[in-house]
């Protein structure tokens, strides 16, 4: 029999999340949560959705898991926090589909996307969430932290709280600070501070138009 599953969430990423449970584990996805003041319907992709305060009434600890689907760390920890006062099992998600070695170490109420690639002597703690992202060996990612398309080299350790940006890279043997954000684009060579806050200049917009360029090159 498989594991019955409530997700907490409403959003893309919610929906994302129910898809590959349902079709990459062991798990049923029944029902979505959310806080009352974000409850407007009593469904929602196909599946009930009910208030987060009425969940282990209708749902108990001891026969339901948990999904937290939030990508913001504050709301996902806190959500994480209640819910385990609770007594909840937070289910782990690592896809089948990533590339990954036998003594990866993961927690709970983690998500490992179909994109990333794991070296071995990995560690990645309670309530992180890695989409399409490349961890060199012996690294460490602190917990409730998240990776987007980023890169590390060997020996890492990224600080709990942390975010960590589309296409950043951190030099191996380097730690980044708790609660540290790591924009588009950085390459962090240095440790950084606790509540550090990188950002890589944005990409500037020419002064002509896409047609106009274009035609340059023609005749």
């Amino acid at each position: 029999m498989n594991n019955k599953l409530i997700i907490y969430g409403i959003g893309k990423f919610a929906e994302y999340v129910a898809y590959v449970f349902q079709e990459d584990t062991n798990y049923d996805v029944v029902a979505f949560c959310v806080e009352e003041n974000y409850h407007q319907q009593d469904e929602i992709f196909g599946k009930p959705l009910i208030k987060l305060n009425e969940l282990k009434n209708r749902f108990p600890a001891n026969q339901f898991e948990l999904f937290i689907a939030v990508g913001n760390n504050q709301i996902r920890k806190k959500i994480f926090d209640l819910t385990g006062l609770e007594n909840y099992k937070h289910a782990t998600y690592v896809s089948s589909k990533c590339s990954k070695w036998p003594n990866l170490i993961v927690g709970s109420n983690c998500f490992i996307d179909e994109g990333c690639v794991l070296q071995p002597f990995i560690k990645i703690e309670d309530n992180c969430i890695l989409f399409t992202t490349d961890l060199g060996h012996h690294t460490i990612i602190q917990k409730n932290s998240l990776m987007s398309g980023s890169k590390t080299g060997g020996n890492v350790t990224i600080g709990e709280n942390s975010y960590i940006g589309l296409n950043a890279s951190v030099k191996q043997n380097i730690k980044i600070g708790k609660n540290s954000i790591i924009g588009m684009n950085c390459a962090i060579e240095r440790n950084t501070e606790e509540n550090s806050v990188y950002s890589n200049k944005g990409t500037v917009k020419r002064n002509i138009d896409a047609l106009s360029l274009g035609n340059r090159f023609l005749g």
